[in-house]
This record gives structure tokens, C-alpha cells and sequence, in this order.
């Protein structure tokens, strides 16, 4: 069987009008994934990878609720939604994916930076078919990386990278695990507040230089099993 075809994309997240639009990047294809998506299919969408990754089975759509609530706060922020969904040959449906990678950005300060910061959350890796390849939550970091440089830098000069939040005691998977692997993506461990926090580990990937490059990485691949959710509005997981 041949490798999936992949689409990336970032979903800018509209409340008012209750959907997200596609922002593509010159690097990667995005035409197959739909121009806008409903917030409440795009709660769906997200819910239904994380079936795989976080394990949660979405009883009566509670997880698919959390989502939309999230997607429509207007505190604490999810401002955008990334994604890159991998498709076997001849698929039609864009909800067909066999391998996809997720995260979201929350614009928040934790009640302690000076101003408001990208955050990722719900960092996720959905593989449906057994075959080996390399994990797509490496283009949907790089997307990331893109987007808050190319457009949440312009709009604050306040913004000075991207940071996360894992688990010290989570439920399932290692917090030692996860620091390193967010290593790999130059994030480096700080003190949020400048003082320890008992449950979790805050890590900050600053941006100097020229735009970050499109990775060509033929790296072994990785599936992070889950990453810190949305501060303000759920329970928390590991990565």
C-alpha cells in the first residue's frame, strides 16, 4: 500500500459566525481540505482523533462538546486549530482520513506573563492503519510555527514565540518523555512565574531569525499520546 496523501492547514476560528476558515501555506497542499469547516464539525473532527490518541470514546458527545465550548470562549482564546490529515487514494470525504495530527492555539497570559501568549494544546496523533511511516505532528508543528510568525507576530508585537504546558503526574504516559520530545521542536523548559509549579511543567520555544524552513525530516516516527488541554476549560492529559 502506498504512503497517504497529507493536507495541511490552519483553521481560523470565527465565533460570530461559528466556523473556522482555511489559511494554507505555500509548503504544503491544502486544496482537499474543505475552505471553511462549522465549529460544531470541526468539534467532531477533533473529538474523533482524539478517540485514538487520548483514548476517549466521546460518550453522548461530551468530548465534542468540551471542543465546541473551547473553539467558542471568548476568554482564554482558541483562536486557530491545525491540521494534517493524511487519505488513501480515491477518497472523496475529508472526515476519511487514516492518519492525521492536530493541536490547538489559545491565546492565554496563565495569569502570570505580562501579556498573552500562543499556547499549543491538544497536541494529537490519529493513526488508522498499521503501516510504519513518519508521524504527520511534524508538519502540523512546523504549520504552527508558520502561522504565529507570519500572522500572530504581525498582528502583536507582544507575541515572542510559542509555549506549552505538560503533565507531571499524568494519566497515562511519561512527563520525561514528552520534555524531550519537545525538545526536538526547540522548546526549552522555563519557570512560568518564576517559581516551581507542582503539576506542571511549562516549556517556551522562542523565535529568532528568518521564518522557520519547511522540515524535510525522514526522522523515525513518533505518536505523542496526549498534550496538556485547554487550561481554562478541561481536564488535563499528557502528551
Amino acid at each position: 500500500m502506498s504512503n497517504p496523501t497529507y493536507y495541511s492547514a490552519i483553521y481560523v476560528i470565527n465565533r460570530s459566525g461559528k466556523y473556522a476558515s482555511r489559511t494554507c501555506f505555500p509548503e504544503y497542499e491544502c486544496d482537499f481540505l474543505p475552505k471553511r469547516i462549522p465549529l460544531n464539525d470541526l468539534a467532531d473532527l477533533v473529538a474523533d482523533m482524539q478517540k485514538i490518541c487520548f483514548k476517549d470514546e466521546n460518550k453522548k458527545n461530551k468530548n465534542s462538546e468540551r471542543l465546541y465550548d473551547m473553539f467558542m470562549a471568548t476568554t482564554e482564546r482558541t483562536v486557530a486549530v491545525a491540521l494534517t490529515l493524511g487519505y488513501k487514494k480515491g477518497v472523496i470525504d475529508y472526515k476519511e482520513f487514516v492518519d492525521g495530527g492536530s493541536a490547538t492555539i489559545q491565546m492565554s497570559s496563565q495569569g502570570v506573563l505580562p501579556t498573552q501568549q500562543p499556547w499549543l494544546n491538544e497536541v494529537c496523533r490519529s493513526k488508522r492503519i498499521l503501516k510504519k511511516i513518519t508521524s504527520p505532528v511534524i508538519q502540523t508543528m512546523d504549520l504552527i510555527d508558520k502561522y504565529i510568525r507570519t500572522t500572530l507576530m504581525k498582528k502583536s508585537k507582544k507575541v515572542n514565540g510559542s509555549y506549552l504546558y505538560v503533565e507531571k503526574s499524568p494519566e497515562h504516559g511519561e512527563p520525561e518523555f514528552l520534555l524531550e520530545y519537545y525538545k526536538k521542536y526547540g522548546f526549552k523548559e522555563f519557570l512560568l512565574g518564576n517559581k516551581l509549579d507542582e503539576e506542571y511543567y511549562y516549556m517556551k520555544k522562542t523565535y529568532v531569525g528568518k521564518s522557520p524552513s519547511l522540515r524535510k525530516t525522514k526522522a523515525k516516527s513518533m505518536s505523542p499520546n496526549k498534550t496538556r488541554k485547554s487550561k481554562s476549560t478541561s481536564k488535563a492529559y499528557s502528551v
